[in-house]
């Protein structure tokens, strides 16, 4: 929680990644729960071993970015504008994903080469100092229940291996473990991490590696996510606690815009990041051309500083896969003096493709052409110089208004709602917003902040799952008629289909689950079901 970005940190992913590259020679493995390693001539000293752990933060990146998309794009927060035909993002916001879907196979394949890497450390430990093994446990325990949580969240029943697997024939005969079981090993994991990992980094090179804090907030999501409420506020308050106690390490940022600016990376907010280098032009964070629409004409700046100066970066550079949806916007702007509204997004970006009209929900430019809003979450203002999109700003996983929120959810759903409420207007007062004052509809309460606050971040998905309310909101979203919109953008922003831009209602797709009683769940990723035939796919696929 130093506020220093850590390029040290950086560098030593980017060699252990080459390294691993090299070492990993059999990519058909990508597609199991491991991948070949020469382990015979390697993994033999502390070094060896670390370089390994830190491979896990490379494919962190991945996995954070892929559970943005997915959390975001198959719920009411973001769309893909479809003129760029990216089919993956497309299914996402339209529900009409199936077994293909790139994302969700990447995420099976990159948290599985996690939870490889962590088993072969965790096997590795006899050959790592007293003085290192513990932490380097810590660690990869950590990161193999990270790694697991996503996938049971994802697709339920998945296999888990707790070993290195030597014998490749019998990947073969793995079987999807039940979900109580998985958790089961989710919990062990990492309460075990909790123990053995320092509470926070005093060594300036290692800023951003796994700390016990960052192991309480998986561990308090993982339990309020298995109906565990008492786990839970018990993970949730021993971080509360160290914040009370310890308020420049970990608090609540003064600004909203602070949590992600590259130039304050891993500050006080955020417990666990996914880090991307300042200034970097290699080690880049792509979500910033993703939040970009690339709207015409393209010499449009991507930004205009309230004081009129515009950015060097221009709509160009974007690849509009990423945008904020006319919902989420109208909502952050209902509370004008909302500091989220006016810090962390933006709507000065048109294009003049199509014909909108004004209206409460809609701005345009005189000639009638939309204003697309957009967050400016992964927007790198302190690489400005660049004149591109290489964006230095982090991929937050957790970070403490998130574990606020959740024990006021912890606290409500055991019926203190008057004590939750401290903590919803914790966040609230932040953001220059009221607070809320009854405790009436309290758990919608705190739904919405979550909205407003953790947008873009990874959790809309999995929030609306946790609490069973993703069918009553998406259907919601899908006949929602954004007044005034072209029939373009609105067939984008949630594929309801209207005449033109003077139509007050229209045709909505169909929601995945509307009229369902079964799971809601992606699905097996075709390529392990045509390795695993045996294997039973999720339901609707």
């Amino acid at each position: 929680m130093n506020r220093i970005i850590n390029k040290s940190l950086c560098a030593s992913i980017a060699v252990a990644t080459g390294l691993m590259a090299a070492s990993c020679g059999n990519d058909n493995f990508n597609l199991f729960p491991t991948d070949s390693m020469q382990i015979e001539t390697y993994l033999t000293n502390d070094e060896e071993v670390q370089n390994v752990l830190l491979d896990n933060y490379y494919y962190l990146r991945t996995v954070s970015q892929n559970l943005i998309y997915i959390n975001s794009l198959a719920t009411d927060e973001a769309y893909d504008w479809q003129k760029n035909n990216s089919n993956d993002h497309i299914s996402l916001n339209l529900s009409t994903w199936n077994a293909t879907l790139g994302l969700t196979d990447e995420v099976w394949s990159d948290s599985y080469k996690i939870i490889n890497r962590s088993n072969n450390v965790l096997e590795h430990l006899s050959q790592v100092s007293e003085q290192n093994r513990s932490r380097y446990e810590g660690e990869a325990l950590f990161f193999r229940a990270y790694a697991y949580f996503n996938l049971v969240r994802l697709f339920g029943a998945v296999p888990l291996t707790t070993s290195v697997v030597t014998n490749y024939a019998s990947l073969y005969d793995y079987d999807r473990s039940p979900v109580d079981k998985v958790y089961a090993q989710i919990d062990a994991d990492v309460a075990r991490a909790v123990e053995l990992l320092p509470q926070q980094i005093k060594n300036a090179s290692e800023t951003g590696r796994a700390t016990s804090i960052a192991a309480l907030a998986l561990q308090g999501k993982a339990l309020l996510t298995q109906g565990d409420y008492s786990g839970a506020e018990s993970a949730l308050k021993r971080i509360i606690d160290f914040s009370q106690a310890n308020p420049d390490l970990l608090g609540l940022e003064d600004d909203p815009s602070q949590i992600y600016a590259s130039d304050n990376a891993i500050g006080k907010e955020v417990i666990f990041a996914a880090q991307f280098n300042n200034g970097s032009t290699v080690i880049n964070n792509p979500l910033m051309k993703a939040t970009i629409p690339a709207g015409v004409p393209q010499s449009q700046p991507s930004y205009v500083y309230p004081d009129g100066t515009a950015s060097t970066i221009k709509t160009s550079v974007g690849n509009s896969t990423l945008l904020m949806t006319w919902e989420l916007f109208n909502a952050l702007r209902a509370d004008k003096a909302d500091k989220r509204y006016h810090q962390l997004s933006y709507n000065g970006i048109y294009d003049n493709g199509s014909l909108s009209r004004q209206t409460d929900e809609v701005d345009t430019t005189p000639e009638g052409y939309a204003y697309m809003p957009i967050t400016l979450k992964y927007y790198d203002f302190a690489n400005q110089g660049l004149t591109t999109d290489r964006s230095s700003n982090d991929n937050i996983i957790f970070r403490y208004a998130d574990v606020l929120l959740e024990y006021a959810e912890v606290l409500n759903s055991t019926g203190r709602a008057d004590e939750a409420l401290a903590y919803l207007n914790q966040v609230r007062r932040r953001a220059g917003v009221a607070d809320v004052a009854g405790t009436e509809q309290l758990a919608l309460a705190i739904e919405n902040e979550r909205l407003l606050e953790l947008n873009f971040e990874g959790h809309r998905w999995f929030d609306l799952v946790r609490t069973d309310r993703i069918t009553s909101v998406m259907e919601a979203h899908f006949a929602h008629r954004t007044q005034g919109l072209s029939a373009t953008l609105q067939v984008s922003d949630n594929g309801l289909t209207v005449e033109n831009e003077q139509s007050v209602s229209g045709t909505p797709v169909k929601w995945k689950w509307s009229g369902q009683q079964t799971a809601v769940l992606f699905p097996i990723p075709y390529s392990q079901i045509q390795l695993n035939p045996n294997w039973q796919q999720n339901d609707l696929y």
